[in-house]
């Protein structure tokens, strides 16, 4: 029997643990089909004072067995508190950290990271000049028209209209508005000025060292999707300070999917991200395997988000080590031509159950019969070389 925990920090989203384990369930099943193996969700995850939900997951598949505690770390009520702010408000915010990240050089960092990462940054600039063009376009062509009385005031009140409309439909279906929210909440982190994200660390910190005084753990993974992959660091040093305080080697392995943890320590003004980086590093019980797609546009794809935050480390092995993911081996054909071209869904791929086995299986690695170790080494995928290939 192998047992583990999984924390898992999901990205700045909507999503409660409710949801994230609705979806979590679907997801099961389908690994099931996929791997030809059985599990079973042995107690429901309903969220605690610590904002954790936690659910018993076990997996049989014929020769081995797990047992699984998944813990979902929330802060779904914090992004809730960013997007009932004032839209005026918000759109202050917004313009403060993309003003922010451009006069820092963060901005040309992102172009010379990855260029597409740097594009999807942009996004939401070019959609509301999209929004904002269309409005003045409807005010033109009302004002062309024939005077007539309250001609003008009627053309201001349809290009308003228009820039509304826009926003509110397609605007929210893409996101527009969500991520004006998480780039504002991205700067002000980086600068440790969340102290409700800070607070939030502390009771996860607390939950976790909890967890780990009363199981008996073959295995210890810290997951970190999107966003998640720069707050999973935050929450790797802080759980890994306080094992050291209690006297107690930290030893878990850190594991980051479609991250975007180098929008944080890229920035000059991230010191705290980087000293954290440094620190983990320096502790050899640690390891970090993060995982990167071409396909996936809102991660640094070809990066090592350790080398490029400027730091440096003495150890033998990879910190982290470097996997290339290429969804169309995840998924049967049919089914990666139909989410191909939506890089919001392609960059849930990452948490999402593969169609065909290969060697990244998100449940496989926080659900299945093996360790990660042992799943990657069965499934001969060796970590990329700095300048080298695909993973097959």
């Amino acid at each position: 029997m192998h047992r583990r925990i999984v924390f898992h920090i999901g990205g700045y989203e909507r999503n409660n643990p409710e949801r994230f384990f609705r979806r979590f369930a679907r997801g099961l099943s389908r690994f099931e089909t996929c791997w030809s193996l059985s599990t079973e969700i042995l107690s429901s995850a309903t969220e605690d004072e610590y904002h954790t939900a936690t659910a018993r997951i076990s997996c049989r598949d014929g020769e081995r067995e797990s047992l699984t505690d998944f813990c979902f770390l929330d802060f779904d009520d914090l992004v809730v508190r960013d997007v009932e702010k004032p839209f005026l408000l918000r759109l202050g915010k917004y313009a403060a950290a993309v003003a922010d990240y451009a006069a820092s050089g963060t901005l040309w960092r992102f172009f010379r990271a990855n260029w597409r990462f740097a594009l999807y940054f942009l996004f939401p600039i070019g959609a509301m000049a999209l929004f904002l063009l269309a409005g003045l376009l409807v005010f033109l062509a009302i004002d062309a028209v024939e005077p007539f009385p309250g001609q003008f005031i009627l053309a201001s009140a349809a290009g308003i209209a228009t820039i509304i409309a826009l926003g509110n439909f397609p605007g929210r279906r893409y996101l527009v508005y969500h991520l004006m929210d998480l780039w504002s909440f991205s700067s002000r982190h980086l600068r440790a000025r969340r102290p409700d994200m800070d607070a939030r660390f502390v009771l996860w910190t607390d939950f976790a060292m909890a967890k780990l005084a009363a199981g008996n753990y073959d295995e210890v993974l810290l997951v970190g999707h999107s966003t998640g992959g720069a707050l999973i660091l935050d929450f790797a040093y802080l759980l890994s300070e306080r094992l050291r305080q209690e006297g107690v080697e930290a030893a878990f392995t850190i594991v980051t999917v479609g991250s975007t943890a180098l929008k944080i320590s890229l920035h000059p003004a991230a010191k705290r991200a980087r000293s954290r980086l440094e620190a983990l590093a320096g502790q050899p019980g640690i390891a970090w395997h993060d995982f990167q797609s071409l396909t996936d546009i809102i991660n640094f794809y070809k990066c090592d988000p350790y080398a490029l935050a400027g730091l440096t480390h003495d150890r033998a092995e990879a910190f982290p080590y470097l996997y290339r993911v290429r969804f169309r081996h995840t998924l049967d054909e049919a089914q990666y031509s139909r989410l191909k071209r939506n890089f919001f869904r392609v960059h849930y791929q990452f948490i999402s159950a593969n169609s065909r086995r290969y060697f990244y299986d998100y449940f496989m690695m926080t659900c299945g019969t093996r360790a990660l170790s042992d799943q990657l080494a069965a499934m001969d995928a060796s970590p990329a070389p700095k300048a080298g290939k695909e993973a097959a």
